[in-house]
């Protein structure tokens, strides 16, 4: 090629890194261009400008009683959710090597499985999972 033919000075090393750089910065430019272009800036609405705050009207005012029950059901999904996560690899596990596994972690996952229905159990006899109306 006639860019490397010996003895010239077109394409020294300084030039090949100006002009790599000069392709990445032309290159980000054009996508960002791009990204402008093709983007929706004019689908702004007053509706999606606000934010959505779990069913509550932005807007409003912000000192308005919360509902403990709505918290507190919330807050249990949360947790069997977790433990849930936690009962599946324990099930895959007991599937797949039953009989190698050791006593103690049988027992263990016995256990874990009495918390989490004792846990249920007394959250149904305190009515938190209960959605009635009290009067």
């Amino acid at each position: 090629m006639w860019f490397f033919e010996k003895g010239s000075k077109l394409l020294t090393p300084y030039y090949s890194v100006m002009g790599l750089m000069f392709c990445v910065v032309l290159l980000s430019m054009f996508f960002m261009g791009l990204a402008c272009v093709v983007s929706q800036k004019w689908r702004y609405e007053s509706d999606k400008l606000t934010s959505f705050e779990c069913g509550f009207d932005p807007m409003s005012s912000s000192r308005i009683p919360f509902s403990l029950r709505f918290f507190l059901l919330a807050l249990l999904f949360l947790v069997f959710d977790l433990e849930l996560i936690l009962l599946f690899p324990y099930i895959f596990s007991v599937s797949c090597c039953y009989s190698s596994m050791s006593v103690l972690s049988k027992i263990w996952g016995f256990v874990f499985l009495v918390i989490l229905v004792g846990g249920l159990v007394h959250e149904l006899n305190e009515g938190t999972l209960d959605w009635e109306m009290d009067d």
